[in-house]
């Protein structure tokens, strides 16, 4: 053996102890694998050494560590397994070189890899198999930018450290395999401890609310459970968006919602502010459940309460004369006083929205005591005196035209059906003449009950025949006989006042009465023919949109 033999011999005999120290005291498995490829460079004096892995799912291999390569591509390169010098070694059957890579025929070149080795500027390439237990883990390769051909001394110094390589290479591979086992438990035991978290706290919430329900269902109570046990402010809102119950004073956005259902039925919609958890969300969905629960409970107690409440008004409607006492006694089940002063209404509610408007109404302050609903209309008796502004306010906030009419206040309960006649004489005044708004059955007195007899095709042609006669000058010659002829009655025949409410001269006004006297004849503005006249007008003006308030 030479000198030279003997020198090269002991560095790779230094090489390997020194490989095989890093590989018991080095937990860094890549420093190994770097310093594998440093040395090996350094004992052969190449260009360059690399390692590669072998992935067989895509049965291909990639490089892993480099030392001496200076292009990204070269660095990065993914080669088909059997093609190239690198695809023939990762396959671990044998030692494996080529003199000038891009000359040699022999090799499966494939276009683009052949760009990324010219581009490196590689010739001479040597490599030997990683294997362990008959497994082909990868590849220790050499390169030259030159052509060269390596001797069997240096192949077998190469597969030398290749044995090394490997055994560091299988225990990167093991003990990646164990890390993301003992990442995978510790994910297993994190999910099961917050699912044992999640149950602990969905049973205690279930608890509470459930007492909650059995002790009194409230909506208010479940969102004040709801709310200690997620930490978050709730607010609930009904299925037109309006809140319903909250446990904040201002209304908020929210950034988890969920829905409030009772089987294909949505009620609302509970959200929560700020944002919430898995754990949160899990939570809010039972609070919602309950919501639910609670909202059909109040539901059917209030539509058993409404049955009642109906009951109670038709026999106050159909028995004023029953005792007083008999009658009182049911009006004190909803909080109502003897002597209490009473306004009773009667508001439009079509049957598409009657359920909405019922439950809306019910729910506005203290003021609807005792309600019924009947064919196309709501009545109620309150002992609100601001109900107008609230159900104008409800009404409004809601997008529904109001229509309604009221009569009261009175103080005796066995007045409730005159006062509902009169209440449902108004309410078909404002449905006649097609407006909007509470009429008050005492500003309209006897024209009321003509104008629900129009409105039921009730009135008599003959109630304004009186007049007819000026009605039919009128459309003929454009005149407004019939305006003058009414405000003559309505100012106790005072021509001057007349005049100024139609800006003419007083003379004008003899002139046009004079016409009228000829058209209707003489005496119609003196009794008995004068209340005829008078009531005749009475409704016109009403049709027209020209009644007393208008004047």
């Amino acid at each position: 053996m030479t000198d030279m033999s003997r020198r090269t011999r002991e560095d790779l005999l230094r090489i390997l102890l020194d490989t095989a120290t890093d590989i018991a005291a080095l937990d860094d498995v890549e420093d190994v694998l770097q310093a594998i490829v440093r040395r090996t460079r350094t004992l052969l004096g190449t260009d360059m050494a690399y390692i590669s892995f072998t992935d067989l799912e895509r049965h291909e291999t990639y490089i892993r560590q480099t030392d001496g390569v200076t292009t990204h591509g070269y660095r990065t390169l993914r080669q088909p397994l059997g093609t190239g010098v690198l695809g023939q070694i990762a396959r671990g059957v044998a030692p494996y070189q080529t003199r000038d890579y891009l000359d040699d025929d022999h090799l499966t070149h494939i276009p683009e890899i052949d760009e990324i080795v010219r581009a490196e500027g590689v010739r001479a390439i040597m490599g030997v198999p990683l294997t362990v237990g008959g497994r082909a883990l990868g590849a220790l390769v050499v390169a030259e930018r030159h052509p060269r051909a390596f001797t069997p001394e240096e192949i077998s110094d190469v597969d030398s450290l290749g044995r090394h390589a490997a055994v560091a290479l299988d225990k990167s591979m093991r003990f990646a395999e164990l890390a993301r086992t003992a990442d995978d438990l510790a994910r297993e035991k994190d999910h099961r401890a917050a699912q044992l978290e999640m149950i602990s706290a969905m049973v205690s919430l279930d608890n509470e609310l459930i007492g909650t329900m059995t002790e009194a269902p409230s909506v208010q109570r479940i969102l004040a459970v709801g709310h200690r046990a997620i930490a978050r402010d709730l607010e609930l809102r009904d299925a037109e968006g309006s809140v319903v119950a909250a446990t904040a004073e201002a209304s908020f956005g929210g950034s988890a919602s969920v829905p409030v259902t009772a089987g294909d039925e949505l009620l609302g919609s509970l959200t929560a502010e700020p944002d919430v958890d898995e754990t949160a969300r899990a939570l809010l969905e039972r609070i919602a459940a309950h919501v639910a629960l609670a909202l059909l409970f109040l539901r059917a107690q209030d539509e058993a309460d409404l049955r009642l409440q109906t009951e109670v008004l038709g026999d106050m409607l159909a028995r004023p004369d029953a005792p007083r006492e008999h009658l009182e006694r049911w009006l004190r089940r909803w909080g109502i006083s003897s002597g209490s002063a009473l306004r009773v209404v009667v508001i439009e509610a079509p049957a598409a929205g009657r359920e909405q408007r019922v439950r809306a109404l019910r729910s506005v302050g203290d003021g609807v005591i005792i309600m019924a609903a009947h064919e196309d209309h709501i009545c109620f008796a309150t002992v609100d005196a601001s109900w107008a502004e609230r159900t104008a306010q409800l009404f409004a906030s809601r997008g529904w035209v109001l229509r309604a009419g009221v009569a009261g206040p009175v103080d005796d309960v066995r007045l409730i059906a005159d006062a509902h006649s009169r209440a449902q004489l108004a309410y078909g005044s404002v449905i006649a003449l097609g407006r909007t708004g509470v009429a008050d059955a005492a500003d309209l007195g006897m024209l009321s009950a003509l104008l629900d007899l129009s409105r039921r095709g009730e009135l008599p042609a003959s109630l304004t025949a009186p007049v007819d006669p000026l009605r039919e000058y009128d459309a003929s010659h454009g005149t407004s006989l019939v305006r003058t002829a009414f405000l003559f009655l309505e100012s106790d025949g005072v021509v001057e006042r007349v005049a100024r409410l139609l800006h003419v001269h007083r003379n004008t006004i003899r002139q046009r009465l004079d016409r009228i006297a000829r058209i209707l004849g003489a005496g119609w503005d003196a009794s008995p023919r004068r209340l005829e006249a008078h009531l005749a007008l009475h409704v016109l003006a009403a049709r027209e949109g020209g009644g007393s308030a208008r004047r």
